[in-house]
């Protein structure tokens, strides 16, 4: 994310970017000009001249006061944003370079970018138009624009499963997804620059449970690194998986045995400032290997943006594919484009282009280059400027979007930071003309937040994001970190967008709530890593991806943030019913107590550089029930391949077998809230296990910044063992809090072990999530 750090001393600065652009070209034209801002409003236009001839125009703005943060713009002779300048606080530049510069009067403005300013609010600045060969980051030609299509909306009826616990334990930001040719669902995510980790998760029966991918269950591959992630895999069956080290370094690693090892490289693009790194795959046009191209794209902080390459891995003993990263541009060293917050780089199979949409000014940004089979390297890329956003803001909430659909056809989508609402524009012609922009969300998802948008077939394109019916900006909603209880009352939701004939001129958008029940509360801070320094709420980092599965189901990775923590809960969701986005349908069902889950799959660990070890019986869950023997009192059922022995998994001294779930209840400032309540069996050195239940804690890594859940003995409860099955009788009193609602949400047998109730526990089992309606059964036997 952008940062703004630091002030600069402005006339300095003005002599010495016209000099770095203008060297010795044959400058035709120099000029000089001044104004005033306020807080809220921009300055006045100043002109500036060209003629024929003239390739290139420069011009910098300082503030007088340099803390006073400002933004210039460059506009053509018709109007056209051209450039937009923001990096730091003041001074700003801009730099405008073609060959077939239009002659006309193009024009310079100086805006406020936000926060406080200090009077006086007066700038000065000055320009050059030189004649020599263009040269420096390319610019943006505007893309033709033609009609809008007619939208009809309707309700979206697709049916989505419960919510899966995908780590009962550590909290992770910016969860991304996808499936490999094995239909193994893969998702990653960060931890947070100051752990050093990041995770990958691991699902092999489609989404039903997850395991992460590490025998210590932290970070898989070496560190550094806790910033953001990405994952991705080819047609080989190679993962490949990049981490942001700090700011300053990504480290890039490969896995060709299932996340058993990884090999890393901790400095793939020898950059520094290097921020938001995002994968594509070129599985080229074999079967083979040795065509297969990895695409990494990130941006260097006030430099520009950057694609590099890398050959497919072609085996453990391959030293270079996905290792090794050379600049893919024909341009190269300079940037495609300058520098912006940007989407995950998507890539074309049909027209062989590679798309890369940024946030710039008042529209998107689209880096557009033809990949030639095999080619890694010489790509000519150009950036192209997309119609601009209708909200009366730009697209800066957070991340853009961008995706591609089967036959070719590519889709920008964005959230506008002026009215909050969703848009999105496409392009049958391979990004050269755009459509213009409308609006896909409709009431009651007034104010949205975070975008991710996936292709399917021809003119079919699915859009997904959280929003709220509280209407206003969501960073001045009340912050849960200040007023818990105040912020209760902006409930979030998960929301996704199917549009059908979205290039025609008749598109139908079918929205829809994918939650079913809140998942956020109140401000969510858009400034990226600078609400840490803002104390703005950016518990949910910045962005959630979706992916499809084999069937062409939509499988949803997303934050939960409504416990007594706070925390960023990492869950899955799986469309289960209706359509896809292919034009296949799904035929899947929601998992119902009681629940039962296959045997086999209780191996421990799940992930080590010997492969995964054997399984453990008596922590192999085959099923689970909950019920209620009366009104105050919650049944438990859990059931186990074996329970001949009660020994822990090695490396722990417990052995632990856990059902939790979420329920309406109240806060530690009294506030609503989804608890996370558990019931629990711990056995020490292999004795009989003693039962207990409670209300789960969190160990912070600063205060109210919530990483990982843990589950203490903290009331003790009446259990038995009844040969395979452990029983035990809760009343509803002994959890420590209310249970107020009438669902227990996402209920869960967790088995594994630990040393302490603070601990990062061994994940060795876990059961399908159900929800249960409070009353709705007995719960089975007492034994």
């Amino acid at each position: 994310m952008k940062l703004r750090p630091g002030l600069v001393i402005g006339g300095i600065l003005v002599a010495a970017v016209l000099t770095l652009f203008v060297g010795a070209a044959g400058a035709t034209g120099t000029g000089t000009f001044s104004g005033a801002i306020t807080p809220t409003t921009c300055g006045p236009m100043h002109d500036v001249p060209v003629v024929q001839g003239d390739t290139t125009i420069d011009a910098v703005a300082a503030e007088y006061v340099s803390a006073n943060d400002i933004t210039v713009d460059l506009y053509g002779p018709s109007g056209a944003l051209l450039v937009h300048g923001d990096t730091l606080t003041s001074p700003e530049s801009v730099h405008y370079a073609r060959a077939d510069l239009a002659p006309g009067t193009y024009h310079l403005r100086v805006c406020p970018f936000g926060g406080t300013y200090v009077q006086p609010y007066d700038y000065s600045g000055s320009w050059a138009v030189t004649n020599g060969p263009p040269v420096g980051i390319p610019s943006s030609d505007a893309g033709d624009e033609f009609g809008p299509p007619t939208i009809r909306r309707v309700a979206g009826k697709l049916p989505f499963s419960n919510a899966t616990v995908a780590d009962a334990q550590r909290t992770e930001g910016e969860p991304l997804d996808h499936f490999d040719q094995n239909g193994n669902l893969w998702e990653s995510g960060p931890w947070g620059t100051t752990t050093n980790n990041s995770f990958i998760h691991r699902s092999t029966d489609n989404g039903l449970s997850f395991h992460v991918d590490s025998p210590a269950g932290l970070r898989p591959d070496p560190g550094p690194g806790g910033g953001d992630t990405d994952i991705a895999n080819d047609d080989q069956g190679n993962e490949y998986f990049v981490d942001l080290e700090s700011l300053v370094d990504l480290g890039t690693s490969v896995s060709n045995d299932n996340g058993n090892n990884w090999r890393k490289n901790p400095a793939a693009v020898q950059n520094t400032a290097v921020d938001r790194q995002w994968y594509a795959i070129d599985n080229g046009t074999t079967s083979r290997a040795t065509d297969n191209t990895v695409f990494l794209a990130f941006h260097e902080t006030e430099v520009g943006t950057f694609i590099y390459s890398s050959p497919g891995s072609t085996g453990p003993t391959d030293p270079v594919g996905g290792l090794v990263w050379q600049n893919s541009s024909a341009n190269t060293p300079l940037p495609l484009a300058n520098d912006a917050t940007c989407a995950q780089i998507r890539f074309d199979p049909v027209n062989r282009n590679l798309y890369f949409a940024c946030n710039e000014g008042n529209h998107v940004r689209m880096t557009i280059g033809h990949v030639a089979p095999g080619q890694r390297t010489g790509i000519v890329y150009h950036n192209v400027a997309l119609p601009v956003s209708p909200g009366g803001g730009g697209p800066g909430h957070l991340f853009p979007a961008v995706a591609v659909d089967r036959g070719g056809n590519v889709y920008a989508a964005w959230i506008d930071t002026n009215d909050s609402n969703v848009y999105y524009s496409y392009s049958s012609n391979q990004g050269q003309s755009w459509s213009t922009p409308v609006q896909v969300n409709s009431w009651p998802s007034v104010t949205n937040e975070f975008i991710w948008a996936q292709g399917g077939s021809p003119g079919t394109v699915a859009i997904a994001w959280y929003g709220t019916d509280a209407a206003g900006q969501p960073d001045s909603f009340p912050s849960w970190f200040n007023d818990p209880n105040g912020s209760t009352a902006y409930k979030w939701w998960g929301y996704v967008g199917v549009i059908t004939g979205a290039t025609t001129t008749r598109a139908t958008i079918a929205q829809q709530r994918f939650t079913e029940k809140p998942m956020y509360y109140g401000q969510i801070c858009n400034q990226g890593i600078g609400c840490t320094v803002s104390g703005g709420d950016r518990t949910m980092a910045d962005f959630f991806g979706f992916a499809s599965d084999r069937a062409g189901g939509m499988r949803i990775v997303y934050n939960d943030v409504t416990s007594q923590h706070h925390g960023a809960h990492l869950y899955e969701i799986r469309q289960i019913g209706g359509r896809t986005i292919f034009g296949g349908n799904v035929r899947g069902t929601s998992p119902a107590n009681p629940v039962t889950d296959a045997t086999g799959d209780a191996q421990w660990p799940h992930y080590s550089p010997t492969g995964a070890g054997p399984n453990q019986p008596r922590f192999d869950v085959t099923g689970l029930q909950v019920g209620q023997p009366s009104a105050g009192t919650l049944r438990v059922r859990m059931s186990l391949a074996s329970l001949s022995s009660f020994q822990p998994p090695v490396g722990k001294t417990n052995a632990l077998w856990l059902t939790r779930f979420q329920a309406l209840s109240t806060g530690d400032s009294g506030e609503e809230t989804y608890r996370i309540f558990y019931v629990g069996a711990q056995s020490t050195a292999g004795l009989a296990p003693s039962f207990f239940a409670g209300t789960t804690t969190c160990t912070e890594s600063t205060p109210g910044n919530c990483k990982v859940v843990n589950y203490p003995v903290q009331q003790a409860v009446t259990g038995r063992v009844c040969g395979n099955t452990l029983v035990a009788d809760v009343p509803f009193s002994a959890f420590g809090a209310p249970v107020s609602g009438p669902l227990l949400y996402n209920v869960t047998a967790l088995t594994g072990g630990r040393n302490a109730d603070v601990d990062l526990y061994a994940d060795v089992d876990a059961s399908p999530s159900f929800d249960y309606v409070l009353g709705s059964a007995l719960g089975g036997a007492t034994c």
